[in-house]
C-alpha cells in the first residue's frame, strides 16, 4: 500500500513538471528591451561665409529613430536642423545637414541628436568656423591722361587666397572689367593698382574694386573718374580735429583746368559726423574744414587721446564725380 502511494506521488510530480514545461513553451519569457540609439558627431565640411555642412552617425539599435543637429555660437546651441528618419536598423547610419544663414568669421558649436521611443542620445560637441570675405578700400584715381587712368585701392585677403579686379564703364552697370589678379593670402591690406586704357577723352567713368576668396565676394564703393575735367583728390591718409571741434581734411583739385565744386560728407560707421560744400581752384588744394556734429563729438570723446579714428570721406562733385576715401582722424586734447 505504501509503495502504491509513493508511485502515485511520483506520477503527480512528473505530470506537474510536464505541465510546467508545456506552459513555458507556449508562453516564452519576454526578450530584454533594446537600448536608446547611439549618436556620434562627425566632421564639418564646405565651410563658407554664411553656411557649412555637418555630419554624424546614428545607430537606431533596432527601433525606429530620427536624428537632427543642434547648432549655435555656444554649447547652449539654439538652432536645430530638420528631423530626418534614420530607420530601425542595427548598424550605424551616416547623416548630414547643410546649415545656412550663419555669420561670417564666427565659430559655431554643433552636435547630432538621435531620438527613439527608447530614449534620446546627444552626440559630442564639435565646432566649425565660417570663412571671412576679403576687405577692400578705395583710393584716388591717378595718372589721368585723356584716354587712360590709374585705379587704386587696397585688398585684405583675410588669410585666404584672393583675387581682385576693377569693373568700369560710363554707368553703374559698368560692362567692362580688368583681368583678375592675385592679392595673395595674407592678413594685411595689399595695395592694388590697375591702369585702364581706351577711354573717351571727354567722359566720366564709374569704377569699382571687387575682391573674391572662399569666404565670398566684396564690392568696394562706386567711384568715378572724368578724363576731360578736374578731379577732386583727398590728399594723405590722416586729418585732424582741432580744439574748436573742427575737422580738417586736405583736398586738392587736379588733372584739369576747371574749378572743382561739390559736397563733402564725413561718416564713421556709416553715420554722418560732419559735412560741407567745397569750391577749389584748379591745380590747387588745402584743408576743407567742417564742424563736428553732436554724433561726431561723442565719437571723439570716446576715442582715446592720440588714437586714430577711421572715417570715410565721401565726395559728390558737381561734374558727377563720386569718391569714397578712408582717412584717420587724430584727436587733439579738448573738452
Amino acid at each position: 500500500m505504501r509503495r502504491t502511494r509513493i508511485a502515485a506521488a511520483i506520477v503527480l510530480v512528473a505530470c506537474g513538471l510536464l505541465g510546467l514545461a508545456i506552459a513555458s513553451a507556449s508562453n516564452p519569457a519576454p526578450a530584454s528591451a533594446a537600448g536608446p540609439p547611439a549618436a556620434t558627431t562627425g566632421s564639418p565640411s564646405n565651410m563658407a561665409q554664411s553656411s557649412a555642412s555637418v555630419s554624424g552617425t546614428v545607430n537606431p539599435n533596432g527601433i525606429d529613430t530620427h536624428y537632427y543637429f543642434q547648432y549655435g555660437t555656444s554649447t547652449a546651441y539654439g538652432g536645430t536642423t530638420a528631423s530626418t528618419d534614420a530607420g530601425a536598423g542595427t548598424s550605424p547610419v551616416t547623416g548630414t545637414a547643410n546649415i545656412t544663414g550663419l555669420k561670417s568669421s564666427t565659430t559655431y558649436h554643433y552636435r547630432v541628436v538621435a531620438v527613439s521611443s527608447a530614449g534620446t542620445t546627444d552626440g559630442a560637441d564639435a565646432t566649425f568656423t565660417t570663412t571671412t570675405p576679403p576687405a577692400v578700400t578705395a583710393g584716388n584715381p591717378t595718372k589721368i591722361k585723356g584716354t587712360s587712368a590709374g585705379l587704386n585701392g587696397t585688398v585684405n585677403p583675410e588669410g585666404q587666397a584672393t583675387t581682385y579686379y576693377y569693373r568700369y564703364g560710363t554707368t553703374t552697370a559698368y560692362g567692362l572689367q580688368t583681368t583678375p589678379s592675385s592679392a595673395g593670402s595674407g592678413k594685411t591690406p595689399v595695395a592694388v593698382h590697375v591702369t585702364i586704357h581706351g577711354l573717351s577723352s571727354t567722359a566720366t567713368y564709374h569704377y569699382q574694386l571687387v575682391a573674391t576668396n572662399a569666404g565670398g565676394t566684396t564690392y568696394g564703393p562706386d567711384q568715378t573718374v572724368s578724363t576731360g575735367s578736374s578731379q577732386v583728390v583727398v590728399m594723405g591718409h590722416e586729418g585732424f580735429v582741432s580744439p574748436g571741434q573742427v575737422i580738417g581734411v586736405e583736398v586738392g583739385c587736379l588733372h584739369g583746368a576747371n574749378r572743382c565744386t561739390g559736397h563733402i560728407t564725413m561718416t564713421h560707421n556709416s553715420v554722418t559726423i560732419g559735412q560741407r560744400d567745397y569750391s577749389i581752384a584748379p591745380d590747387s588744394g588745402g584743408f576743407q574744414n567742417m564742424v563736428l556734429n553732436d554724433t561726431g563729438k561723442n565719437d571723439m570723446r570716446q576715442n582715446r587721446v592720440w588714437h586714430l579714428l577711421p572715417v570715410t570721406v565721401n565726395v559728390t562733385g558737381s561734374s558727377g564725380q563720386k569718391l569714397s576715401y578712408v582717412i584717420h582722424l587724430a584727436r587733439w586734447v579738448w573738452h
